[in-house]
């Protein structure tokens, strides 16, 4: 059984993770530092993205089996997803500081949780 805080968590760490994707692209970097990234700077976002989702992926299949746990994990990333590309539509240069504010929420939510 996975707990509500859990849930809250693994949607902070999507977002955080979709975000660091959006933020590997040009444009979208652009619009919340106005700048340019390095190469460098995209592909680490980019991995780190991929990283993060992994680690949410297996911890909803961790608490909840397979099946439950992969449904899980795509209405959170869907949910994710859609806060993503209203940030980074509307308020590009807030997206920065929300990842930052949803890593630290969900760190403290996944403590609570355990």
């Amino acid at each position: 059984m996975i707990s509500n805080s859990m849930t809250l968590s693994l949607l902070t760490f999507s977002y955080l993770a979709l975000g660091c994707m959006a933020l590997a692209m040009f444009s979208h970097f652009r619009d919340s530092f106005k700048r340019s990234p390095t190469p460098a700077q995209s592909r680490g976002l980019y991995w780190i993205g991929w990283g993060i989702l992994a680690l949410c992926y297996y911890l909803g299949i961790r608490y909840l089996g397979f099946a439950y746990g992969s449904i899980l994990f795509t209405g959170i990333l869907s949910f994710a997803g859609l806060l993503v590309i209203l940030t980074a539509s509307y308020q590009p240069k807030h997206l920065p500081h929300l990842m930052a504010g949803s890593s630290s929420l969900g760190v403290a939510l996944m403590f609570m949780g355990s």
